[in-house]
């Protein structure tokens, strides 16, 4: 993305290629749905292989000038030359070249409404970016997102406030925001949330979640 000497143009630009990111997300997923139907060639209720599909057929295969890469080792142990902690899907742009932190983060968890993948979302999904002192995931921007596929029919608003009130009982010495409602169209919904803990932690969060009920197996 190329660095300004003014943080605020840099700032811009990053907030741009943020903005193009959840704009292509939603654009590929409401394309993969429609395709399931059309084709009939349904998803499978599997995390990685909904990530799998979106990734290979639409995200990364785009002319925005950003790379889509799926499962990105981000912890390397010199003590035992092992590799580590997995992000779902890296976003990679020129900047990466330079710092190899430098990427956006996409955490994948599925949703059905009920309390066990709620929880799963927040546990396996959420503190994986915020947990104190030392989060598994880098935000290099202070900001990544999270993408919920809905994998049943659901009130969304009503599931988002299930969502706040686990974040509130689970992530333990995380002061956490509201999920702030911020558009819903073409079976998306987008919500954005700030998460701070000690050490300066200071994370932004969008929240996707996409309705895939009807493209099912």
């Amino acid at each position: 993305m190329g660095r300004f000497k003014n943080e605020s143009n840099n700032a811009a630009v990053e907030q741009g290629v943020f903005d193009l990111i959840l704009e292509h997300i939603s654009a590929c997923c409401e394309t993969m749905r429609y395709d399931c139907r059309k084709t009939g060639e349904l998803l499978y209720n599997h995390e990685n292989k909904i990530s799998n599909r979106l990734v290979e057929r639409y995200l990364d295969m785009n002319a925005i000038g950003l790379r889509f890469i799926l499962e990105k080792t981000v912890h390397y142990d010199p003590n035992t030359d092992t590799l580590k902690g997995r992000t779902d899907i890296a976003v990679f742009s020129s900047d990466t070249l330079a710092d190899r932190k430098a990427y956006y983060s996409i955490e994948c968890k599925r949703l059905n409404g009920r309390p066990g993948l709620n929880k799963k979302y927040v546990l396996e999904g959420v503190s994986r970016f915020v947990t104190p002192p030392s989060p598994i995931y880098h935000s290099y921007y202070g900001k990544n997102i999270m993408l919920g596929y809905i994998v049943k029919a659901m009130n969304v608003c009503e599931n988002t406030e299930k969502i706040e009130r686990f974040q509130r009982e689970l992530l333990c010495g995380v002061k956490v925001g509201k999920m702030d409602f911020e558009c819903e169209k073409n079976g998306f919904s987008r919500y954005k949330c700030f998460y701070r803990a000690d050490g300066n932690l200071h994370v932004e969060l969008t929240h996707l979640f996409y309705d895939f009920s009807g493209a099912m197996q």
